[in-house]
């Protein structure tokens, strides 16, 4: 991977980011009061449930170290654009889904440095460099935080052209995607190739865990089917555009993307696979 595609990395980030911002409206985070229980058990869940699992399993199935701090990685990112997408699949409560969605994206300027440090202190101990909390949550703040905050005031600003050009912005954003999913894989291919197996198994085995999960956490609060079809895809799909975007920062690297890029990658692919077939079966159930 070029040095010239890699320094684009950050950018699609950025990207990515403004279309989710041009999609929130202040509106939307009225939804925490009208749906007060559904948003924190989805919040506790995003936070707290999502990490806990993966580091049960990287921990029981003990996987490269490097690979079990990528899979750590991309459990502490927020969920993006796509489970919003998924949740409307689903029949969901697209309001709810979007203001989790939005609060974890901003949350996470304050979550992922601090996870992000104990990671790499535990797995990556043995690294002949360190890393800084505050230089990740500058980057956070530059990535996500700000372009989230211009996309909600360029929705508030330029509100028809914003709803008029949404699936032009939300398709490019898309393309993005897609890219950088193939940037880190074509980085690590060889690494691929003798992992995929592993990885590909820890990372269903999360995301079915926390389908799981959350469905019955959500059940047992007595949340309604609507709410509890939201949380659960909330919970199980991440933004594994941030955390490949992080890798390098977080390695150092400038000349190609790191291997710890590579679960989020596999993700990226696996979260579909696991997900459309599980929404299928729960979209019209009862």
């Amino acid at each position: 991977m070029s040095n010239i595609a890699l320094s684009l990395l950050p950018l699609a980030l950025a990207y990515i980011m403004f279309t989710l911002g041009t999609g929130l409206k202040g509106s939307d985070f009225k939804v925490i009061s009208a749906y007060p229980k559904a948003f924190f058990i989805g919040l506790f869940n995003q936070v707290i449930l999502v990490p806990v699992v993966a580091l049960v399993v990287v921990l029981v199935m003990s996987p490269p170290p490097i690979i079990a701090f990528g899979i750590m990685l991309i459990s502490f990112c927020p969920g993006g654009v796509t489970s919003n997408m998924l949740t409307f699949y689903a029949k969901g409560n697209v309001a709810l889904s979007v203001a989790l969605t939005g609060t974890v994206s901003l949350l996470s300027v304050i979550t992922l440095p601090i996870l992000i440090t104990f990671a790499f202190d535990y797995f990556l101990q043995d690294q002949a460099r360190s890393i800084s909390a505050v230089k990740i949550g500058i980057v956070m703040f530059l990535l996500t935080t700000l372009p989230v905050t211009l996309g909600m005031l360029a929705r508030h600003k330029f509100t028809d052209f914003m709803v008029r050009r949404s699936n032009i912005l939300n398709g490019l954003a898309s393309v993005f995607f897609v890219l950088i999913v193939f940037a880190a894989v074509a980085s690590n291919w060889e690494l691929l190739k003798s992992q995929v197996s592993v990885i590909g198994l820890e990372l269903v085995f999360i995301i079915a865990t926390l389908f799981a999960l959350s469905i019955m956490i959500a059940k047992a609060f007595k949340l309604n089917w609507s709410d509890t079809k939201t949380i659960s895809i909330e919970t199980s799909i991440q933004n594994s555009t941030t955390a490949i975007t992080l890798a390098p920062i977080i390695m150092g690297t400038t000349a190609s993307l790191p291997a710890i890029a590579l679960p989020a990658a596999v993700y990226g692919v696996l979260m579909y696979v696991v997900a459309i077939p599980v929404i299928a079966l729960i979209r019209n159930k009862n």
